[in-house]
């Protein structure tokens, strides 16, 4: 079947259905962005540009650094990481913006694929991706509540490293197809990159916020955790394409009491916008530079 796929892909016709279908993704995702602007539009007259603009490096940084851990997914995966693997995870980020959520998934796996990378350590290196991201984003979630959930994060950390280092992960993981031959004692290091990430997505949203609202500079962990969560709601709900609306939900009920509920509808569709931005701004070119490919 699989086979039979990659000779359709590689035939003509095959051919111009993809460029078709990376071309409807991109209108989709401008006609997104445009309203997304329409429904809830920035105040820039009021907010510090400078900080808006160092928010949106960092978003790209963060959206950077997540692809970058995936090779190392891959290589816990059993297989050996491939040339274009950033460009891969751009182009493929991009069907995160179709219904059911796992386009993106399916479009990075194929092009590892076509690279020589077989089928089972490409998928087995996205769902060790999802899994660790998630851990990773869950150990944050608890910062929401401000230093309070410094406790509760630190005490499922521990708990994470424990189980996977005395192999309970890895029995549980067995029952899964697909990670049977995994060495799940390396999955807290995996976790620990990500965390780093999901830290760097945080202060892109507190810059983010800090811009429009001028938020406390104490309160960088909070809103860290604010995001974590939200990312977290997002992936469990599958059918919300790359999370929509569902991030936004949670970002508002969270802040809507410390920050205002216009507020937190502001900044949460500020966070959308600029992430989407990201995607189109790193999904584009690695578009382009596959295709010459």
């Amino acid at each position: 079947m699989i086979e039979r796929l990659r000779r359709l892909a590689s035939s003509p016709a095959g051919k111009v259905a993809g460029a078709l279908l990376g071309l409807a993704v991109l209108v989709l995702l401008m006609l997104r962005l445009r309203d997304l602007w329409d429904e809830h539009p920035v105040p820039l007259d009021e907010a510090s540009r400078p900080l808006l603009v160092l928010a949106f490096i960092v978003s790209f940084l963060a959206m950077t650094a997540y692809a970058l851990v995936w090779p190392a997914a891959l290589r816990m995966a059993g297989a050996t990481p491939v040339p274009g693997m950033l460009a891969a995870y751009f182009a493929g980020g991009l069907g995160k913006y179709l219904p059911g959520g796992a386009w993106q998934y399916v479009g990075r796996a194929g092009l590892l694929r076509r690279r020589g990378v077989p089928v089972g350590a490409a998928s087995a290196s996205l769902l060790l991706e999802a899994l660790a991201s998630a851990a990773a984003a869950g150990l944050l979630a608890p910062l929401a509540a401000g230093t309070r959930g410094l406790v509760a994060a630190g005490a499922a950390a521990v708990i994470v490293a424990v189980l996977a280092r005395s192999g309970v992960a890895g029995r549980l993981a067995r029952r899964v197809p697909g990670f049977g031959a995994l060495d799940l004692r390396r999955l807290p290091l995996l976790v620990g990159r990500y965390l780093a990430v999901w830290l760097v997505f945080g202060l892109a949203f507190w810059l983010t916020a800090r811009a429009l609202f001028d938020v406390p500079v104490d309160d960088v962990l909070r809103y860290a955790g604010v995001f974590a969560a939200a990312w977290v709601a997002g992936f469990v709900v599958v059918i919300a394409p790359g999370g929509l609306g569902v991030r936004e939900a949670v970002i508002v009920t969270l802040l809507a009491g410390r920050l205002g509920e216009a507020e937190a509808i502001v900044l949460a569709a500020a966070s959308r916008i600029a992430f989407t931005a990201v995607d189109l701004l790193g999904g584009v070119p690695a578009l382009v530079s596959l295709r010459r490919r």
